[in-house]
């Protein structure tokens, strides 16, 4: 009893424990609004989301990234963080802006009678949402990011009890729901508030940093979603919509994925900081743990594909199930790529981490007509395979090059 206390205390199982309850809030919410919306509704709500991940990736390149790197080096670390929460809110008028444009010339004509309110709040409130949750974990204040997650579950969960809702009402609810959510961020923020005297150091740092993770924030998001979007138009909406439902079945890897990056990496950065070979011995008994508990469900996913692929979708996915197979062979690749990933960032060589995505992007311009037209899904999941193993052999040959080496 005693050990079990003393590792439920511990920052690295409630940081998972928090992966845990965001990953699956985001993985039900996703199986509940596919039974409870229209298809074309629920085609419309992925799409939306789809490029709201490309605009958390900016807000990320530009805000969140440089600072899990440097918030170990900042002294005056109040009038940081406060310089750090002004920027989001100059950033977020932003999406509200192209939204209001383009409801003009999209949204008021479209079938769904989208409300421009309930986009504007979704977006904003996913975001703003998003931010805290980096910026607390980067601080290692694990449990109010544990309190915002669960909160947010629990609003998320009036969903449930809605006989009939359309997609204007679930952006609403969504949004609102990430904003209640947020309350220990913004209480954090008012206890912490410090008058940013040096907020333009903190800028032109963050923009000598992010100038190259913002290049990669974007080729990485066209390197992740090209084949899906080419997928819907070579295979039709059908296939789309199985590769889709299978990497929101995928989710549920994404919660140690996600640990690695939020919590881990900043963790790493400090140990690197402060004891190079520590920081190494520390990422390798990670990655070899990792990759057991990875193995192990990748196999399980593998073995058991068409019943998993049923379960979620129902009977007329029955005959994709060889899109989960193909799927955890991506996810394994993944994972054996991240002690490279996390090598390259906690060094921050910005420049090869943007040319290893660029690279990949380039191979799925040259390789996606041949693949999709001839090999249907299998080639769309073969792609995004090929692009891992381009990325990770291109980090490893750099960072080699600068005579540094996990392993030998």
């Amino acid at each position: 009893m005693h050990t079990l206390k003393a590792l439920i205390a511990k920052d690295s199982f409630l940081a998972l424990a928090d992966q845990v309850i965001s990953s699956g809030t985001n993985f039900c919410l996703t199986l509940l609004l596919a039974q409870k919306l229209d298809i074309k509704s629920f085609g419309l709500y992925s799409s939306i989301v789809l490029l709201l991940y490309l605009a958390v990736s900016i807000m990320n390149a530009l805000v969140i990234q440089p600072f899990q790197v440097m918030a170990v080096k900042v002294e005056k670390r109040k009038q940081y963080i406060t310089a750090l929460f002004l920027g989001i809110v100059l950033l977020l008028f932003i999406p509200p802006v192209f939204i209001v444009i383009l409801s003009h010339f999209f949204i008021k004509n479209s079938l769904f009678q989208l409300g421009t309110g309930a986009l504007i709040c979704f977006v904003t409130g996913f975001l703003i949402n998003d931010f805290f949750r980096k910026l607390l974990l980067g601080l290692f204040r694990i449990k109010a990011v544990l309190i915002m997650d669960i909160l947010l579950l629990v609003l998320v969960v009036l969903i449930l009890v809605l006989d009939t809702i359309n997609l204007s009402q679930v952006l609403l609810i969504i949004g609102l729901s990430n904003l209640i959510a947020a309350l220990p961020g913004f209480l954090f923020m008012i206890k912490n508030y410090e008058k940013p005297i040096l907020w333009r150091l903190y800028a032109a740092a963050h923009l000598k940093e992010g100038k190259w993770l913002l290049s990669v924030a974007v080729v990485q998001w066209s390197s992740s979603n090209f084949f899906i979007l080419t997928a819907g138009i070579y295979l039709g909406v059908e296939a789309l919509g199985a590769l889709r439902l299978v990497q929101s079945f995928f989710g549920i890897i994404n919660i140690g994925l996600q640990t690695i990056e939020n919590y881990f990496l900043p963790k790493i950065a400090l140990l690197y900081h402060q004891n190079v070979t520590e920081a190494k011995e520390y990422l390798l008994r990670l990655t070899f743990t990792g990759a057991i508990i990875f193995g192990l469900l990748t196999l399980v996913f593998f073995i058991f594909s068409n019943q998993i692929i049923v379960m979620a979708g129902g009977q007329k996915y029955e005959h994709y199930g060889y899109v989960i197979k193909m799927i955890a062979v991506l996810y394994f690749f993944i994972f054996l790529g991240y002690p490279i990933r996390i090598a390259v960032r906690i060094l921050m060589l910005n420049k090869i981490f943007f040319t290893g995505y660029l690279f990949s992007f380039i191979t799925s311009l040259v390789t996606f007509h041949f693949l999709l037209r001839y090999s249907g899904l299998y080639g769309a999941v073969t792609g995004l395979i090929i692009n891992q193993v381009i990325m990770v052999l291109y980090w490893k040959y750099q960072l080699h090059k600068k005579q540094f080496q996990l392993w030998k």
